[in-house]
Order: C-alpha cells, then sequence, then structure tokens
C-alpha cells in the first residue's frame, strides 16, 4: 500500500511508524514544509516542493519573518501534477487546518486516495459545539478519519467527540527485557530530563530545586539534554548552568547540549528514571521513547502523554510547578531500589502492551478497516 505523509516536518516521533510501515512492506513517503538540519533520514527522505509566490507573500505580511512556516504551501500547479503522479492510497495529513494540509487534503480527494487527519489533542476532552461542528464537517467533507495519540481517562464535562476520531498511539521503540534488569550503579541511580533549554515551561529550574532537596540525602547523577542551537537557547543554557553552581550540583548533573537523533538510545539506556517536570506539555514523544527502555516516568498533570503513567506502577503523575511533589516522587525512586526495579519492570511491560509498533499498526489497521473498509496486509 502507498502511503504518503503531509506534515510541517519529519518529526523524530514519526521514525517507528515509519519503520514498522516499511517492515510491513508498504511503500511510504513524506511531503514536508521544512526539513531540519538534524533529521535522521535513513529511512525516508522527506520532500519539500518550492514555496508558492502566494504563500510567500503571506507569510512575510503576517508571519513576520519567523521560522515555523505556518503560511508555507507550494505552487498548487506543480504541487497537483506531484499527487497525481504519486497517486497514494492513504494520506496521513498533520493539523488539518494549516494551508498546505488543506491543498494537500483536497488533492488528496481528488485522486480518491484515503484521508487521514492527524492532531495531538485529547480525544475525550471537553469540545464546544462549535469545534465539535467544524471537525465534524471538516471528517465528512473529506469522508476521512481523524486519529489522536492522546486519550485521557478523567476528561471533564466529556460529551463524546466526532464520529470517525480514533486513538492510535504513536509507537516508540521497545529495548529487550534483559536491558531492565541490570543493577543500579554504586553511584546510585541515573535520571534524565530532555527539554529544549529556551523553554521556561520545561521546568529545568525547578528539576534542579528538587534535585538540591535530595543531594544530602541520596545517591544519584542527573543528566540534562536539550537543543542549544541558537543564542535564545544559549543564554537559558548559561542560566540554567549558573543554577546547578549555587545549588553545588556540578558533581552530580551533567548538561549535555544538541545530543543526535542516533545517540539517544544509548542515553536512554544508560539511565534509570525519567523526569518532565513541564507544563502545558501537548504530547511529550520523549516520555513514551523513555518508558520503551523501561524508565519509569515523573511527569506533571498538564502533560499530554500523563494517561500512560499510573502512579506507584510505572511512574508518578505531579502537580503542575509543584517542587515539593517532584522532590517526594523522586525520594519514592531513589529511596527503594527494589521498587525502582520493579517499576522498570512494569513500565517495559506496559511499553511493549501499548506503545509498540506491533501496537501501532494493530490499531492503524484497525481503523483503515472500520472507517475505509480496507484491509492492510
Amino acid at each position: 500500500m502507498k502511503i504518503l505523509f503531509v506534515a510541517p516536518r519529519f518529526h523524530t516521533n514519526q521514525v517507528e511508524i515509519i519503520k514498522i510501515l516499511l517492515k510491513k512492506k508498504h511503500e511510504v513517503f513524506f511531503h514536508v514544509a521544512t526539513i531540519g538540519k538534524t533529521e535522521d533520514h535513513s529511512l525516508v527522505k522527506p520532500v519539500c516542493y518550492k514555496q508558492s509566490k502566494l504563500s510567500r507573500f503571506i507569510e512575510k505580511k503576517f508571519d513576520k519573518g519567523q521560522a515555523n512556516k505556518r503560511f508555507y504551501f507550494p505552487g498548487s500547479g506543480s504541487y497537483w501534477r506531484a499527487m497525481r503522479q504519486l497517486q497514494p492510497q492513504i494520506v496521513v495529513i498533520r493539523d488539518p487546518y494549516k494551508l498546505f494540509s488543506l491543498l494537500a487534503a483536497f488533492f488528496a480527494l481528488l485522486t480518491k486516495a484515503k484521508i487521514i487527519f492527524y492532531t495531538q489533542e485529547d480525544l475525550l476532552r471537553p469540545r464546544s459545539w462549535k469545534l465539535r461542528l467544524k471537525q465534524q464537517l471538516t471528517i465528512k467533507f473529506f469522508r476521512a478519519a481523524w486519529i489522536t495519540p492522546i486519550k485521557s481517562t478523567n476528561s471533564p464535562g466529556n460529551k463524546g467527540w466526532p464520529r470517525y476520531m480514533y486513538h492510535v498511539p504513536l509507537p516508540v521503540s521497545i529495548t529487550p527485557d534483559d536491558a531492565c534488569r541490570k543493577d543500579i550503579s554504586t553511584e546510585g541511580p541515573r535520571i534524565l530530563m530532555i527539554g529544549k533549554y529556551h523553554q521556561e515551561r520545561k521546568k529545568h529550574m525547578l528539576f534542579l530545586q528538587a534535585l538540591g532537596n535530595l543531594k544530602k540525602k541520596y545517591r544519584f547523577k542527573a543528566t540534562m539534554a536539550g537543543e542549544c542551537a541558537n543564542e535564545e537557547q544559549q543564554t537559558r543554557f548559561m542560566t540554567i548552568k549558573a543554577a546547578a553552581q549555587d545549588l553545588e550540583l556540578n558533581d552530580q548533573v551533567d548538561l549535555k547540549q544538541n545530543v543526535p537523533f542516533t545517540q539517544m538510545a544509548d542515553l536512554y539506556a544508560s539511565h534509570d528514571i525519567f523526569v518532565l517536570p513541564a507544563i502545558n506539555e501537548p504530547y511529550s514523544i520523549s516520555v513514551s521513547e523513555a518508558m520503551g527502555y523501561g524508565l519509569p516516568v515523573i511527569c506533571t498533570d498538564t502533560c499530554g502523554t500523563r494517561f500512560n503513567i499510573y502512579n506507584g506502577v510505572n511512574g508518578f503523575v505531579i502537580k503542575s510547578n509543584s517542587v515539593e511533589e517532584l522532590t517526594t516522587s523522586l525520594e519514592a525512586l531513589l529511596s527503594n531500589y527494589n521498587n525502582l526495579y520493579q517499576m522498570r519492570l512494569q513500565t517495559l511491560q506496559y511499553a511493549g502492551e501499548n506503545l509498540s509498533g506491533d501496537a501501532f499498526y494493530s490499531t492503524f489497521a484497525q481503523v483503515i478497516r472500520e472507517r475505509f473498509s480496507i484491509t492492510m496486509n
């Protein structure tokens, strides 16, 4: 089956999707608005078509030179020819209300491809009647399915969701079971946090404060890894580094910059606990990736991935901006190695059952079957 993805860029959270689709002998193509310098294109090479003159005009007038390409779309003539030549059977489109997404959806409809819209929103979240109607009409007009990787269990005020909207997990790499059976280092458990340094909402400082509260009671090593590619990020990085020095954490905290995607597996595998104290995080693939390596996760109650965490089983969900709850949750893991060991095994088991490539493919194929009456090989 020929499957085309249309998205702003080739995000790392798509890698495992591409892997499992290729493993199942499907042809995969990727159209993007921009190509990042650190992306891994070993599985599929994204194509970025020449931006149209109208798109450049809109971008210049309304985007004020920003680099996020939210107003990007290619020339309609050249893109129509490309779509008609490719003739995809399924087109998966990120964020359906972007100009590029709408153009791709119209052309996919004309080529009679099956359309799947993809967003990162809580399937069970409360929706106004206007939003619900908007989404339902979009699905109906394009005869589409709509998928999201987020499905919480406690969304207040939920009155259902639009028809043909489904929960489909974002898959991650699952480490072999033996990796979770390693002994804790004599230096203590290793704690990992990943987050772009310039984003205050990632709460690097909160993490340091919690570590500072525990440094005299427990042995541990911590790693903070994040992007540091521009002046704003470098300035913030130096502020965080200074805070670690002030808290006398230099011997316990290692600050890493711009870790290549190809080295992320080793980073996860060399740690025992994953922490993401970020607030208002729509969907953090790093949480799922960490679970795929058997790392119990501590995240906040405003993290979109929190529905995968069961308190005391495979991690803890803490109150946002609470250094007290973060400290307590870390202490529960640092103070009892047997408990940490069991939680690692339980985390890996959950990830294998719910976040693996096979779990994604089974659910994705079911959506295709239910919505379009097509059986994937």
